[in-house]
């Protein structure tokens, strides 16, 4: 079977273990269409899903829902449709990339942040709960969560968000002593989903490791491929990432596959850049024509810029 038939395959295959069609869209809209100018003609967006699988039927059901649910926005010239990201999802786009782009994985240190919600009205608190597992905060105990102190922005801007500045105590701290430590680590275990979460990586790294072997070996997939490869790749890692709580690495298991699958990605995703940009300009349109070349934003993920990716 030649290269290219084995990287269509290894797609369709995994496609089948993701999410809905709108999960998706979330993606190419996080990961691409931000990097470009924004916007993207609902075309554009038929012609880049559609080797995944995803019916034109589908993918105009899920773009309708997400303009719905605030995700979207949309413009029309003419009798063309044009779709970006709203400001909330942009705001969410913002403190999720944090995480899934940055050239290091999860903080090491031991500073933890506790939220305690005060005078959180009760028409918010399930919002306010849903907002904070999203930014990898768990319930320490009954009212309240706690996060490793890695990115304070993100948690400002929910409660900037939500109107609760001065409805919650918001606590820096450490865990004092080695009994308090192996307390915690043992809440963290059984009641924080970290063996099913090693497992999600795990598997992720079996699916993912023998591309990185063929690039290697100059098997490089076509551009439309990269494309592919880039997204989809995205998709499957931010799924995993938004469950994973960035916890100190004294309490994780030794040799936390998180650390490698973070690594893996970075790799990959530089091999998969150029290619992929390249395929994104070249038949992805907006209102102006095709979409505009990256941002210089683009080439700071996974520190692509000192990798020598960027022409």
């Amino acid at each position: 079977m030649a290269s290219e038939e084995i990287y269509l395959k290894f797609i369709n295959q995994r496609v089948e273990k993701s999410s809905s069609g709108p999960s998706m869209l979330v993606t190419l809209f996080g990961d691409l269409v931000s990097q470009h100018g924004n916007w993207i003609w609902l075309g554009s967006l038929i012609t880049g899903l559609k080797p995944f699988g995803y019916s034109e039927r589908l993918i105009r059901t899920s773009v309708f829902r997400l303009v719905k649910n605030d995700w979207l926005i949309t413009k029309k010239v003419g009798r063309r449709t044009y779709y970006a990201l709203s400001e909330t999802a942009k705001a969410h786009h913002d403190k999720a990339a944090r995480r899934i782009y940055s050239s290091e994985p999860s903080s090491l240190a031991d500073a933890w942040t506790v939220v305690v919600p005060i005078f959180v009205p009760d028409d918010v608190k399930e919002t306010f709960k849903k907002q904070l597992h999203w930014l990898g905060f768990s319930p320490l105990t009954n009212g309240a969560y706690a996060h490793l102190e890695v990115d304070k922005q993100s948690l400002e801007d929910t409660l900037l968000e939500l109107g609760l500045k001065d409805a919650v105590i918001v606590l820096s701290c450490k865990v004092d002593g080695s009994h308090s430590k192996n307390v915690f680590k043992r809440l963290v275990k059984e009641y924080w989903g970290l063996e099913t979460l090693e497992a999600s990586y795990k598997e992720f790294l079996d699916a993912y490791r023998p591309l990185i072997i063929k690039f290697n070996k100059g098997k490089m997939p076509s551009d439309e491929t990269c494309f592919l490869l880039r997204i989809l790749m995205i998709h499957e890692y931010r799924r995993i990432l938004l469950k994973d709580k960035q916890l100190p690495e004294d309490m994780l298991p030794n040799g936390w596959v998180g650390f490698e699958a973070h690594e893996l990605v970075g790799k990959l995703y530089a091999q998969l850049a150029q290619a992929s940009v390249n395929y994104a300009v070249e038949n992805l349109e907006n209102a102006q024509g095709h979409l505009p070349y990256v941002s210089a934003k683009f080439w700071q993920r996974f520190l692509l810029n000192k990798l020598s990716v960027e022409p």
